[in-house]
């Protein structure tokens, strides 16, 4: 069986298309097909104007109608579309969903930060070791979504409009920080050894940078490094120097920025990164629903 997760971000979409592994002495559930990502930036219209314009809709519905025919070509059994922050901010955003149904047939989700966050936990959710409590962060570019873990158990989560486009865009004020701020304070206030789980493609990027050989874990002050250095680059430079596209080498400042602004507001030291996302969320919930 092969399942399909489309992820509408504000800085990119993506599809990643994987195989359901049948063989029971793998530890992996999937094996990947294809990945591919197109870095349409819808938030830079959304989160300015709260209006996808027609330039922008162009080539995401040229982008959705090249996933459609992936998904046929590679005779995919079930997929499943979401877009976040961008989509849901644009007063279009519902038709545009709409008008990509009518013109292919690809059912676009926007699904709400609440929704958005329980997706990413589920990617992540079998990472987490007993008797040890986390917070999970996942900084996109439109939204950043938190949750406390203790014991295995979600105890608190939410979203706020915080994000690498969002912050490029300048469109981030200073009441949503101290909002942030105040809720990350009083939600880790009591919780002992916390600890960080880091999702998003930027972080995981970043992480691979920091720890070549254990990218699945790095420090704050491994990261306070990497964010003094880079800020100090210039784009080009990030690009030549850290081989970043565009897209990645113009926010990988500013989202290490919004992580190390949390890490030290509930001063958590140990971070771990294990590659994991929306996407992943949605393939694990296919599986669990179709397999």
């Amino acid at each position: 069986m092969k399942l399909a997760a489309i992820d509408i971000g504000s800085n990119a979409v993506r599809l990643q298309i994987v195989r359901v592994n049948e063989n029971p002495n793998d530890k992996d559930i999937f094996k990947k097909v294809e990945f591919v990502r197109v870095p349409i930036r819808l938030g830079d219209d959304a989160f300015k104007k709260q209006w996808i314009s027609k330039s922008k809709r162009k080539i995401f519905k040229q982008a959705m109608q090249a996933f459609k025919l992936m998904l046929e070509a590679f005779e995919v059994d079930h997929y499943m579309a979401c877009a976040t922050s961008a989509m849901r901010e644009a007063e279009n955003g519902q038709k545009i969903a709409e008008k990509i149904y009518d013109k292919c047939g690809l059912k676009i989700n926007i699904i709400s930060g609440v929704r958005e966050s329980e997706i990413i936990l589920r990617s992540i959710k079998e990472y987490f070791k007993p008797n040890t409590n986390y917070l999970t962060i996942d900084v996109g570019g439109g939204s950043t979504e938190l949750a406390v873990i203790k014991n295995g158990k979600t105890i608190n989560s939410a979203s706020f409009n915080i994000g690498t486009v969002r912050m490029v865009d300048g469109a981030v004020n200073e009441k949503t920080w101290a909002t942030i701020e105040s809720w990350v304070k009083h939600k880790t206030d009591e919780i002992p050894d916390l600890e960080a789980v880091v999702t998003s493609g930027t972080i995981n990027k970043i992480s691979v940078m920091l720890n070549p050989a254990n990218p699945e874990y790095f420090t704050r002050e491994q990261l306070k490094d990497f964010h003094r250095k880079v800020s100090k680059m210039s784009i080009i430079e990030r690009m030549d120097n850290l081989k970043l596209n565009p897209d990645r080498a113009d926010i990988i400042d500013v989202s290490a920025d919004i992580y190390l602004r949390i890490l030290n507001w509930c001063n958590i030291e140990k971070i771990h990164a294990p590659n994991a996302g929306l996407k992943d969320g949605i393939l694990l919930e296919l599986y669990d629903k179709f397999c």
